[in-house]
């Protein structure tokens, strides 16, 4: 078991829509858990999912690397009780990522996907981070960044064109960029192993289109409409291929994936 300590509570999070994470698996060619992967290749050991809502991903990452430990750490409880229904193996603890309910280096391996621009003191989430990995240990996140320059959500921003639309949609409240947030890194002591980019331009229309969809505002009849729904199968196709084509290209992408590591001469 975990060295799990008693489940604390914080204001920390922005607070996200109950639907911000809609599928209960993860698709084998999903982007994000094809890089996750790969920042996993010649780890084991115990591994913690932060934010891991229904730990989608961590069940994935557990059913194609073996000898991995599970953790999952949120602060919904159902999200939890969901988790272990579908990998009773798991470990689950209900806890913030700015007090994570651990001690100290207790983890092998840390992932984060699409958590970071929730708190209000993202931070402090890293500290939590660096305080529960052991020396050696690794991070790996995916981390929006809406507030890179020459992107449609950093464009929407300066316009204030629906500025507020991802917070509205899945309580985003920070506006990364890569180098702000690959400094936040080296400031907590992280050292930066690889980086990797998506959500490029056809990326960033799709996630404008999918939030845009969840609004009383938008049109059922457009949702509906044959014509709509084949330009945006178009676009999700075009999305993947792009992610792909222009992963090691940060130009007008949103989506940074980043692996570090805690050195290992840390105590």
């Amino acid at each position: 078991m975990a060295d799990a300590l008693a489940p604390t509570s914080s204001p920390s999070s922005g607070t996200a829509a109950p639907s911000w994470e809609p599928e209960s698996t993860v698709r084998g060619q999903n982007v994000t858990l094809v890089r996750a992967l790969s920042s996993l290749q010649g780890r084991s050991g115990r591994i913690l999912e932060v934010g891991a809502g229904t730990a989608r991903f961590l069940r994935a990452l557990r059913q194609r690397v073996p000898g991995l430990e599970g953790h999952a750490c949120d602060l919904s409880r159902p999200a939890l009780d969901r988790a272990r229904r579908h990998d009773g193996g798991l470990h689950v603890t209900q806890g913030d990522l700015t007090a994570l309910p651990y001690r100290d280096n207790s983890f092998d391996t840390v992932v984060a996907f699409d958590i970071f621009e929730h708190l209000y003191d993202p931070g402090q989430g890293l500290a939590e981070v660096w305080r529960v990995l052991k020396p050696g240990g690794q991070l790996h996140a995916l981390v929006p960044c809406e507030g890179q320059p020459l992107t449609l959500h950093w464009l929407m921003w300066k316009a204030n064109i629906g500025a507020d639309l991802k917070e509205k949609s899945v309580g985003h409240v920070q506006r990364f960029t890569h180098a702000s947030l690959q400094a936040l890194l080296d400031h907590h002591g992280f050292e930066r192993r690889s980086v990797s980019y998506s959500m490029h331009p056809l990326g960033q229309v799709k996630d404008i289109l999918m939030h845009l969809e969840q609004g009383r505002e938008f049109s059922p009849g457009l949702r509906r409409n044959p014509l709509y729904r084949a330009l945006s199968t178009a676009i999700w196709g075009g999305a993947y291929l792009e992610s792909w084509l222009l992963r090691g290209v940060p130009l007008s992408a949103v989506a940074l994936h980043v692996t570090a590591s805690k050195p290992c001469a840390s105590s």
